[in-house]
């Protein structure tokens, strides 16, 4: 008992030095050294010096969940279930959070019986618990960022409209308004190509017979250069030759031989 009040009175001074100081490995070495004095004590049947020390370290700040485990297990020996309860559901809530310091495992392991179930029921249900409200929070988080991405999107000013393009000077296309589809006029593009322009002249307007040109019998046609049809007088050469050779020779060698 003289040594127990003696580790208070030391931790009631230490523990406000170390917390205004920088050195949180001081403060974490008391903490730990208040748990393993309350182990020791649980394991020795001394619940009530257990109890202390355990609580000891849970008021000096201490976030092991082994510390409330343990205080719970004390609590439980001591015939108070609900403190016990209490305390294996806030250590549960601090292990499914992360905040584990050392093996949880091994430190319950001379802890079994109905309360061990106990204390694993309440381990367990903590631990889905906290996996769906961090899911939940996740979700949440998501929908905000979609709400304000919507809300930067809207509120951001929209795009001009750019100007119309000026329409271009010269467009002389003649083809530009014909929006007609191509017609076929005839499927054979030879139709009429043999047939003779001249054959098929209407009635009353074929030329006059102007005879045959080399029809003996037929009158000749006036000269066009004013001459009439009949033959100038004597078919003599008109250089005044005879028909006979025209350079006025005989028939004779006109060598002279």
């Amino acid at each position: 008992m003289k040594k127990l009040a003696l580790t208070f009175l030391t931790v009631a001074l230490a523990v406000p030095m170390i917390v205004s100081g920088p050195e949180a490995q001081g403060q974490n070495a008391i903490l730990s050294n208040l748990y393993g004095q309350g182990v020791h004590a649980t394991y020795a049947g001394k619940y009530q010096d257990a109890y202390d020390y355990l609580s000891m370290a849970i008021n000096s700040g201490s976030k092991d969940p082994r510390v409330y485990y343990f205080r719970g297990i004390v609590a439980d020996r001591m015939g108070r279930p609900y403190e016990s309860e209490s305390d294996w559901q806030q250590g549960a809530v601090l292990e499914a959070q992360g905040k584990i310091v050392g093996s949880i495992g091994r430190a319950l392991s001379r802890f079994q019986g109905q309360g061990r179930m106990k204390l694993e029921a309440i381990r367990q249900k903590a631990k889905l618990q906290y996996l769906a409200e961090s899911a939940m929070r996740s979700q949440q988080r998501f929908g905000e960022i979609q709400a304000a991405e919507g809300d930067v999107l809207r509120a951001a000013p929209s795009r001009p409209a750019p100007p119309p393009a000026p329409p271009i000077a010269g467009d002389d296309n003649p083809f530009g308004d014909d929006t007609s589809e191509p017609e076929v006029e005839a499927d054979d593009a030879l139709e009429g190509a043999m047939d003779d322009p001249f054959g098929d002249a209407p009635a009353g307007t074929a030329p006059a017979d102007a005879g045959d040109a080399f029809d003996a019998d037929a009158p000749a046609a006036d000269d066009p250069f004013g001459g009439s049809g009949d033959s100038p007088a004597g078919d003599d050469d008109p250089f005044g030759g005879s028909s006979d050779d025209p350079f006025g020779g005989s028939d004779d060698d006109p060598f002279g031989s």
